[in-house]
């Protein structure tokens, strides 16, 4: 069993590693902090390897719910609030769809998305109304969505 779960994880890295190293990347802004957040998520890969392995899961989307739970900790560890605003500045600026977005649409969203927060959370940080975040959310996919089918058409 043992060799049948390494076997599986190390096919799950051949699969999706490189794309999940640019997903982290994409986040960090930096190879060797995002080859440590790799590392760090494929450590935890044999303890979710049943989970990985269930008929009708993605798995690259599962790696990526490890990853951000695992960025999740990369949020927390800025030294004051200048630190937080420069990446967050920092992290976007090449995104087109983040950058339609309004800067109530992107903290929203990158709340969410990049930092795992709850719509409920993100309420309580912007003194907000959950109901308003979620219908900030909602926007922000339409913007994507929106560009999206707009590359499409040309």
């Amino acid at each position: 069993m043992a060799q049948s779960k390494s076997v599986a994880v190390r096919n799950l890295y051949n699969s999706y590693a490189a794309k999940l190293l640019g997903y982290i990347h994409e986040v960090v802004q930096d190879k060797q902090v995002a080859e440590q957040y790799l590392q760090a998520v494929f450590n935890d890969v044999p303890n979710e390897i049943e989970e990985l392995s269930k008929t009708g899961v993605n798995a690259l989307c599962r790696l990526q719910v490890m990853a951000r739970q695992k960025l999740a900790d990369f949020f927390e560890t800025f030294d004051n609030e200048t630190d937080r605003r420069a990446w967050q500045n920092m992290s976007w600026v090449n995104n087109k769809h983040i950058a339609l977005m309004t800067p109530l649409q992107q903290q929203v969203f990158l709340g969410v998305y990049y930092q795992c927060k709850t719509t409920s959370h993100i309420a309580k940080e912007l003194n907000n109304s959950e109901e308003q975040i979620r219908k900030t959310l909602k926007e922000c996919f339409t913007i994507i969505r929106n560009e999206r089918n707009n590359e499409r058409v040309h």
